[in-house]
């Protein structure tokens, strides 16, 4: 009976060292990353602060009034994290349906001893354009618009 306790023992402090595993950057990006794609905010909200969480808590204001907004056929993939200083920067694709875009990034740091999400972004100079495909062709609503705000303001003169 004593063997058994101690091995119940054992393997109660086992447990307690592996559950206590310390947080590498790049498990907080994939956290971080993998509830982005799926539109969790609140999970990615948890690794991240300061300009990070600004722009997640925006996101979701807008997704939450236009929820088309928010792609749901979004991945990520090659994720490559490179540690400068007490920084780390890690880059990587995203996926949307079989287009993939190269250039997004997330910055770490630590915070209170934890490492936290503080920036994320696009590293080329715009984020990446419309297919023409994609562009509105038909231009009417915004010329008649355009055309009813000309009288409007002749009206007035």
């Amino acid at each position: 009976m004593k063997k058994l306790g101690i091995l119940v023992l054992v393997a109660m402090i086992g447990v307690t060292f592996s559950s206590c595993k310390k947080e590498t950057p790049q498990s907080v990006a994939e956290k971080f990353l993998s509830a982005y794609v799926k539109a969790d905010f609140e999970t990615a909200k948890t690794v991240a602060t300061g300009d990070a969480l600004d722009q997640i808590n925006q996101l979701v204001n807008l997704v939450s009034t236009n929820p088309e907004f928010f792609p749901s056929n979004l991945s990520y993939e090659n994720l490559n994290c490179q540690e400068m200083g007490g920084r780390v920067k890690c880059t990587y694709t995203m996926v949307e349906a079989d287009q993939r875009t190269e250039g997004y990034y997330i910055d770490l740091e630590k915070v209170n001893g934890k490492w936290m999400i503080t920036a994320l972004g696009y590293e080329g100079e715009e984020m990446p354009e419309m297919i023409e495909e994609e562009l509105p062709t038909d231009t009417t609503a915004v010329d008649e618009l355009a055309e009813e705000m000309t009288e409007e303001a002749s009206e007035q003169i």
